[in-house]
């Protein structure tokens, strides 16, 4: 019996060299991609962790279509993973497909034990911070700055209250 559509799906969106990528807008832009149903398996007891993924962004000359994204982020379900390393990877995994100007991943796990893991990682491109203040790259990093700012602040607001 064949796997089904999704798992076939999924197997072949953990392969990033099957990644559908799209050239970036020429203008400078910020993406924000939240994605709630991040699931992997905790490599000490095997039991399963929940995350919301916050991925915050400034692409260069390439995007990934979402809905590989989508998949690849799926692909973590059945793997026995720490948090830390889960996002390490998909930060480290995106730049090598990529290489954005800017990438930041914030991992919004669900507690566990009465513990709550909130894992933060960043690329920058070497160079940014040599550009023109009115530069639209410069203009572009610093909408993400306010932008990762505003998120860190709301989920920790939610979490701590």
């Amino acid at each position: 019996m064949s796997a089904p559509y999704g798992a076939s799906a999924i197997d072949a969106a953990a392969q990033t060299g099957q990644w559908e990528l799209w050239p970036a807008p020429n203008h400078p832009e910020v993406l924000y991609q939240r994605f709630p149903e991040f699931t992997c398996l905790c490599p000490r007891s095997g039991y399963p962790d929940f995350a919301t993924v916050h991925l915050i962004s400034v692409p260069d000359a390439l995007v990934i279509e979402l809905k590989h994204l989508k998949l690849w982020l799926n692909s973590f379900r059945a793997r026995q993973i720490s948090h830390e390393s889960a996002t390490a990877e998909i930060l480290e995994t995106m730049v090598g497909a990529i290489s954005p100007r800017l990438a930041f991943v914030m991992m919004e796990y669900t507690p566990r034990g009465n513990l709550t893991t909130f894992p933060m990682v960043e690329h920058r491109m070497p160079g940014l911070s040599a550009r023109d203040a009115n530069d639209p790259v410069t203009l572009a990093i610093a909408n993400a700055e306010m932008l990762k700012g505003r998120v860190v602040d709301r989920v920790l607001a939610r979490s701590i209250g």
